[in-house]
């Protein structure tokens, strides 16, 4: 994965994060929502992951798992409203 679409990546995860968090006003993904929000800082954070192919694939990986769970629980929040 390149840098562009790992960066790509990571904007669109966390507006998809940022998203969950405001739909969620029941808090009933809060627990899961700060969990990600902190593993998605951890990883915005890590700028010496650039350098390494290996490591930012394993990112893209977390980022993508992260991404299929947010589609899920914001499915079930609009699904819910």
């Amino acid at each position: 994965m390149n840098m562009i679409t790992f960066q790509q990546l990571m904007a669109e995860t966390g507006d998809l994060l940022y998203r969950v968090r405001i739909y969620d006003r029941n808090l009933i993904h809060g627990d899961e929502i700060l969990e990600m929000d902190r593993t998605y800082e951890m990883l915005n954070n890590m700028r010496w992951m650039g350098n390494s192919d290996l490591l930012r694939n394993i990112a893209a990986e977390k980022l993508l798992r992260m991404r299929r769970r947010l589609l899920t629980m914001m499915e079930d929040l609009l699904f819910s409203a």
